[in-house]
């Protein structure tokens, strides 16, 4: 007899190679091509509170093993360049930075939103103005050319005719780098969120002139973008529908819990105040910004993008199919279903 009884050595060697082969297989079956896995996430800007929804996913383990290492760039286009090369594995990209490309035959798609709506508001520098003709003239702090911060005040400017060729655009980085940029007087006015605005008008330096929501109801804001073909990928497309879970889980957690959540966010910008963070959470819950079903409304797409066409920003209105992808989406609310305020 030879080795497990059997007389044939070409046998035994057929039951090795048969049991490595199903001990293969289970383990195959008991994991998920996500497990472990590590993603790049591309921001433009610094930590803020649109990375949110991503830290409390993390510190409540909503994403599992996934490992996400955030890759921050400065403005919406460079997070595009670093998706394209393949850089980042994903991306947060401003809307109309997203639809400029896809009309330009960019391969990528919107697959989710955990911030569909901005919180922007156009802030002046105290004894800049009060009006929107005193926008003319004016230097905006920008994160960098065809960002949103660019776009959003060309948009404003145009809405109450005022010429935006009159404007000058600097490019200084995120929305902190923004506010400095007018309290050290090189610029008048910027576009920056509601964590910066609060500080500002806090200090008696801005004043602030209008908020976006109020500006375009049902403007979107920003996008987790993809290339298409990575989708095609299982383990990135297994730790997409990881992500786009968790973000949905977040930010419902976040309108429940806004406190803890402002203690999540606290633990990655120090250097605020933690009551004032809390504050600032709680001013984002009133506004209805959260993406608690995904974020992918076509409403919001296509109001998007015929009002940039309107304003000159797009030559023409990507249809929502070619601009939105919900796989992850629809997986996610078969698991969670829509949301319910409680």
């Amino acid at each position: 007899m030879s080795l497990f009884g059997f007389r044939s050595s070409a046998a035994a060697i057929a039951l090795v190679s048969c049991l490595a082969g199903c001990l293969a297989a289970a383990l195959t079956i008991g994991s998920t091509p996500a497990a472990a896995a590590k993603i790049k996430y591309g921001f433009p800007g610094p930590p803020t509170t649109f990375s949110l929804p991503l830290y409390v996913a993390e510190k409540k383990g909503f994403l599992g093993d996934l490992e996400v290492e955030e890759v921050n760039v400065t403005g919406d286009s460079n997070a595009m360049r670093a998706l394209i090369s393949g850089n980042v594995d994903i991306a947060w990209i401003g809307m109309v930075n997203v639809l400029a490309s896809i009309a330009a035959g960019a391969n990528v798609r919107a697959i989710g939103s955990w911030q569909p709506i901005g919180d922007y508001s156009l802030v002046l520098a105290k004894g800049k103005g009060t009006t929107f003709a005193d926008l003319a003239g004016k230097t905006f702090a920008t994160s960098g050319p065809g960002a949103l911060p660019d776009q959003l005040a060309r948009l404003i400017m145009k809405k109450y005719n005022v010429d935006d060729q009159t404007a000058h655009f600097v490019q200084v980085g995120g929305h902190s780098a923004r506010l400095q940029a007018i309290l050290a007087g090189r610029a008048d006015a910027s576009l920056v969120n509601t964590v910066t605005t609060l500080r500002g008008v806090q200090d008696g330096k801005v004043t602030v002139l209008t908020k976006l929501s109020k500006e375009f109801p049902g403007l979107g804001y920003s996008w987790s973008v993809v290339r298409t073909d990575s989708m095609n990928d299982p383990q990135l497309g297994a730790a997409f529908a990881t992500l786009t879970e968790g973000g949905m889980r977040a930010v419902r957690y976040i309108a429940a819990n806004p406190d803890e959540a402002a203690e999540i966010f606290h633990e990655h910008v120090p250097d605020l105040d933690l009551d004032y963070v809390k504050a600032v959470v709680r001013d984002l819950n009133s506004e209805n910004l959260w993406g608690f079903d995904g974020g992918l409304d076509p409403a919001i797409e296509q109001f998007t993008a015929e009002l940039n066409v309107k304003l000159g920003n797009l030559a023409a209105a990507p249809p929502p199919g070619a601009v939105l992808d919900p796989r992850y989406v629809d997986a996610a609310l078969k698991k969670l279903g829509p949301y319910e305020k409680k």
